[in-house]
């Protein structure tokens, strides 16, 4: 799997109020397919009145350090962090736990939009099929089925609602608006093998032979050919959901309880060269960006915030963390490292792009490496980016990025 990445302090931020809280659900969400190749975990049904939805955690100032990186990088301070840099950019790259929760959400969108059509919320076209906003002039376009959407909060509190706006609160009685939410529960794959057979946990139902294997329903005379749920001791992910439109909402939210999968080590299963067993136990949080709806979420950078522990081949790794992913991008990692007190006041990324390393602080970028222990700065010398900062020669067309050592430690 392919990461873009950044991490900091989580539990000083304030946005995590995700383990242990005591927070009530309804009766299950829509599960998704499992991660990377693995089997389907198979969820519950949609959330129900009674959901007791916690608020969702401000993400916003983890998303502006991003932008907005403060701190002054010197030799003193690589000094301090370079090795902490080198081990979590080695722990999160190897776990595919994030590729896995960006799994379930992918597919319990894509189950959002083929459950109903797509329909023109005002405008010129108000009530028409639609595919996206471009073919609904002056209104939206969006979907009236969710999974069981309740307000949690509001005025309607408990009632079914397709988008905030349905929860809305009443100041004149002291009622702050409520949020349009559901509950997923996701049954993780485990570290059986066999997951990747496409006819795994497949078994008639019923019939002559009822709890056979099977492939489909031929298989199955007078049954049929079902999907069995996943063993619960795999461990299992409840994430919280935000609905807008009938789809998911930028923000989502939870806890994972001891999430078992595989990680090949080649390929898409395990019959090449085996698989690595990893795991997952703590609280997670994400935002999808601004462009979640209408885009490929593999084209877009999700802002994931954890407090928990990652298992990794026999290995735990205690991670308290933001970073940020992008799947669809080559190789590489950027790490947003919080160096200051108060939280988020002396920042900076650390980029992982191909085989190139560089630094983005509050002076600009240059370039850096961790083998060699020097930073230097990185100019494109020739080409139409002639005198621009550069990562690689790729940033430089017609031309190469070249480096000056800036400092070492």
């Amino acid at each position: 799997m392919r990461y873009l990445v950044g991490f900091l302090c989580a539990c000083a931020l304030g946005v995590m109020p995700l383990v242990g809280c005591s927070e009530t659900t309804g009766d299950g969400g829509s599960g998704g397919d499992a991660g990377s190749g693995g089997t389907a975990g198979d969820g519950g049904s949609g959330g129900t009145a009674g959901i007791d939805v916690p608020l969702a955690p401000d993400l916003q100032p983890v998303l502006e350090a991003y932008a907005n990186p403060t701190a002054v990088v010197t030799s003193e301070i690589m000094a301090a962090v370079a090795d902490e840099i080198a081990d979590a950019a080695r722990e999160i790259e190897d776990s595919e736990i994030f590729a896995e929760i960006l799994k379930v959400i992918t597919d319990i969108q894509q189950e959002l939009e083929n459950a109903t059509a797509r329909t023109c919320r005002g405008g010129s076209n108000n009530g028409n099929v639609c595919t996206d906003d471009a073919d609904c002039p002056g209104g939206t376009c969006g979907s009236d089925l969710v999974f069981g959407g309740v307000c949690s909060g509001g005025t309607n509190d408990g009632g079914d609602c397709a988008d905030d706006t349905d929860c809305p609160g009443d100041p004149d009685a002291g009622i702050d608006p409520g949020t349009c939410a559901v509950r997923i529960n996701y049954i993780c794959p485990g570290w059986d093998e066999e997951q990747f057979d496409p006819d795994y946990l497949k078994t008639c139902n019923g019939g002559a032979n009822a709890g056979s294997t099977c492939t489909d329903d031929t298989d199955c005379p007078d049954g049929t050919c079902v999907e069995a749920r996943p063993d619960s001791a795999n461990g299992s992910i409840d994430l919280f959901m935000t609905v807008d439109g009938g789809g998911i909402g930028r923000v989502v939210w939870g806890t994972a309880d001891q999430c078992l999968y595989l990680v090949p080590k080649e390929g898409n299963d395990c019959e090449a060269a085996g698989c690595f067993e990893a795991s997952y136990d703590g609280g997670i949080a994400l935002d999808l960006g601004p462009d979640w709806v209408s885009e490929d979420i593999s084209e877009l950078p999700v802002t994931f915030v954890v407090e928990g522990t990652i298992g990794f081949d026999g290995d735990a790794f205690r991670i308290d963390q933001s970073f940020r992913v992008v799947l669809a991008v080559e190789p590489g990692l950027e790490l947003l490292l919080d160096i200051g007190y108060p939280a988020l006041s002396e920042t900076f990324n650390y980029i992982f792009a191909g085989t190139g390393q560089a630094i983005r602080d509050a002076t600009g970028l240059f370039g850096c490496s961790l083998e060699q222990s020097q930073c230097f700065n990185l100019i494109c010398d020739g080409g139409a980016n002639a005198g621009n900062a550069c990562i690689t020669d790729a940033d430089c067309p017609e031309g190469t990025c070249d480096d000056v050592t800036r400092f070492s430690w």
